[in-house]
């Protein structure tokens, strides 16, 4: 089995490395091959019990062990996983995973830290954790990957380029490239951004988390027309998610097709609710360019009561409510929206002609 690393954020979606173990031998236990399964499927609470029971069966199978120290991490159970960890790697000092998942817990207690500056501390157990993973396999492309992960959030981006094109260098996967685009990104190196990012794409095309952020970059870079065709192709392979909808909205509005972003958004808030607030904003811009100034007010409304202190979006409802005749709540809105954003021209030149 080829084992690769799986996409992770460093900016808009931070979360845990997936690093599973190399191919250490295959799995015999059906409990320890179900709890695989059932991970990979998201259901990690039920994969938690197999896990468990593997372990309790076969407690020198490092394989148990390492599943059930990433379940652990999974459910939040930080902990136990680290106790875990660290028990697999003194028992099993030749298995790389042990301290793959060693170090993916020192992370995941860096994020749960209050203070990330004290924090840190556990980050640099996390490096010198993979350096002795180094020694096992000096050439274990998840290692790397892993390492530039932390120098990134050590604020390294030097190390952490680095460390991601070791990685490529080993083994050329979509994952990785996607965690050097967000790298880039947060160094504000755009265009090669999109570059590992188009990459990525062509390696791995139905991922539809692939293409909803190698769209969100292709909108930075004011190129609409390629963002919906990527979000398009994507939704030809696999439905695109509430995120999905959401972004390719953002695109059929930069490009004026404005019924198309109504649809696109319309689906978004309804696959996810209250996750984007803007798409209610973006879709009373849709409504009130189409004319439909109830839809806007509704959407609007909603948009102001789950980030209420948007000037921007109170000014709109203050469109929306003059549009339908209701001064004294077009008044209300834009008044508020000068003491959220004191100078806002255009509520300002609302206010005097009503």
């Amino acid at each position: 089995m080829r084992w690769l690393l799986v996409a992770f954020g460093l900016l808009a979606v931070p979360g845990l490395a997936q690093t599973p173990p190399p191919p250490a031998g295959q799995v015999q236990q059906d409990p320890l091959k179900m709890g695989v399964q059932l991970y990979a499927l998201g259901r990690y609470e039920a994969a938690l019990a197999l896990f468990e029971r593997a372990a309790k069966e076969n407690p020198a199978n490092p394989d148990a062990l390492y599943w059930l120290a990433r379940a652990q991490l999974k459910m939040g159970l930080l902990n136990p996983a680290l106790e875990n960890a660290k028990g697999l790697v003194a028992k099993n000092p030749r298995y790389i995973g042990g301290y793959m998942v060693l170090s993916e817990a020192y992370v995941a207690l860096y994020r749960a830290s209050e203070d990330r500056e004290k924090g840190k501390a556990y980050l640099e157990q996390a490096l010198s954790v993979l350096r002795d993973a180094e020694k096992v396999n000096p050439r274990y492309p998840a290692l790397f990957a892993q390492r530039g992960l932390v120098y990134a959030l050590l604020g390294q981006p030097d190390r952490a380029e680095e460390a991601f094109k070791k990685a490529l260098s080993l083994e050329d996967s979509p994952g990785v490239r996607a965690a050097l685009a967000e790298l880039y990104l947060s160094l504000g190196r755009l265009d090669e951004a999109l570059d590992q990012y188009a990459k990525a794409v062509a390696q791995a095309p139905k991922d539809p988390d692939l293409r909803v952020r190698y769209a969100s970059a292709l909108l930075l870079k004011g190129k609409a027309e390629e963002a919906a065709r990527v979000l398009e192709e994507g939704h030809r392979l696999k439905p695109l998610d509430a995120e999905g909808w959401y972004t390719l909205g953002q695109a059929y509005w930069a490009l004026g097709r404005a019924k198309e972003a109504g649809v696109a958004l319309e689906n978004a808030v309804t696959l996810a609710p209250l996750r984007f607030p803007a798409a209610y904003y973006y879709l009373g811009q849709v409504y009130l360019a189409l004319g439909d100034y109830p839809k806007a007010k509704s959407r609007l409304t909603v948009a102001v009561r789950l980030e209420p202190k948007r000037a921007e979006y109170r000014y709109s409802l203050c469109l929306a409510n003059e549009k339908l005749g209701d001064k004294e709540g077009a008044r209300y809105q834009c008044q508020e929206a000068l003491k959220l954003k004191p100078g806002y021209k255009e509520a300002e030149e609302v206010l005097r002609r009503l």
